[in-house]
């Protein structure tokens, strides 16, 4: 049975979907982190938040981390990252990422800016429980807000955040030509809103932003889009854990054997072992999905049809992808 989450708690173990403006939520220096998966929820596999916040006077302490890689998908407001000697503004659907060591940081620069990201492995969301306190609300907090920062430190001493001594905030250079593909190597990159690897599937359009080949094989995060009716066949992982997040649209995803639909701001978790399966719905709709422990993201690239364009066929040949599912071979998926 699939568990519904409360707000302000997860559950431990299993299966579970949560509603927009659920999860742990924490008020960390004007800016409020609702923790939507940690190490319990994904075998360890990453945390997964959504952090909203205000227009920033400056931006959080230049910083790196010893083994976390960080992520940012923007899905309101504009956020400016730095990453390394590098900085970008980006705008809803623009994504950014870093490794291990590469220095890094960000502000708002919208009066309200929300992005979902993830940090892998899981752990480190624990630093908001530990560095902020208990936020009940959904919205902001009021301007003026007192926030206590005698937390803050002994937090970034117990999760290894590295402060930079002397920190240079260099200029945004607009994202552009130069961040419209993933990189070869696990550096540090920007990501242009609708770029990456993309291949067609069952009437889906899917968008690598993040493979394994950029996080020494830790997580895999794609953006799955299509039109409505376009469903995917009952799917289960031997050891991949699978985290969606609705971006827009109507999905009813379907959790061992139970039917649950989500709409924007809404977000399942479903690990190794459980069964699932989408069917859009709305118009169209788009959600994330972030995946740890296994290659069954493999299935996109494997099954798929690897494609130039920016949007979901329509008029694909069904019959020859259902025949590509049932010859997956090397990737952890059975489907039906």
């Amino acid at each position: 049975m699939t568990n519904i989450a409360n707000r302000g708690s997860l559950p431990t173990s299993g299966a579970y979907v949560l509603r927009a403006g659920e999860g742990l939520s924490h008020l960390v220096a004007g800016q409020v982190i609702r923790t939507l998966a940690g190490i319990d929820q994904t075998a360890g596999g990453f945390g997964a938040v959504v952090v909203e916040c205000p227009l920033d006077r400056g931006p959080i302490p230049m910083h790196w981390h010893e083994r976390e890689h960080d992520t940012w998908f923007v899905t309101r407001g504009r956020l400016q990252v730095w990453a390394d000697d590098q900085s970008r503004v980006l705008a809803p659907g623009d994504f950014a990422y870093v490794p291990p060591r590469v220095t890094h940081s960000y502000r708002s620069v919208a009066p309200r800016t929300q992005f979902f990201g993830i940090v892998a492995p899981g752990g480190w969301e624990q630093f908001f429980v530990d560095a902020g306190e208990v936020w009940g609300m959904t919205g902001l907090p009021a301007d003026g807000h007192p926030f206590d920062f005698s937390r803050m430190g002994p937090a970034m001493g117990k999760h290894r955040i590295m402060r930079v001594d002397d920190p240079v905030y260099v200029d945004a250079t607009p994202i552009g030509a130069g961040d419209q593909a993933l990189v070869a190597d696990q550096s540090a990159y920007f990501l242009e809103a609708g770029f990456g690897t993309r291949h067609v599937l069952l009437g889906h359009l899917s968008t690598a932003v993040l493979t394994q080949a950029q996080t020494d094989g830790l997580v895999d995060m794609r953006v799955i889009e299509g039109g409505r009716d376009a469903e995917m066949p009952t799917l289960r992982h031997g050891t991949t854990h699978v985290f969606l997040y609705l971006l827009d649209g109507q999905v009813e995803v379907t959790i061992d054997g139970e039917e649950h639909r989500l709409t924007a701001g809404d977000a399942a978790n479903i690990p190794a072992g459980s069964t699932y399966a989408t069917r859009i719905l709305s118009g169209n709709a788009r959600w994330l999905a972030t995946s740890s422990g296994g290659n069954g993201a493999g299935l996109w690239p494997t099954a798929g049809t690897e494609t130039a364009a920016f949007s979901f066929a329509l008029d694909s040949d069904h019959n020859s992808d259902a025949a590509r599912l049932g010859t997956v071979d090397g990737v952890d998926v059975t489907i039906g």
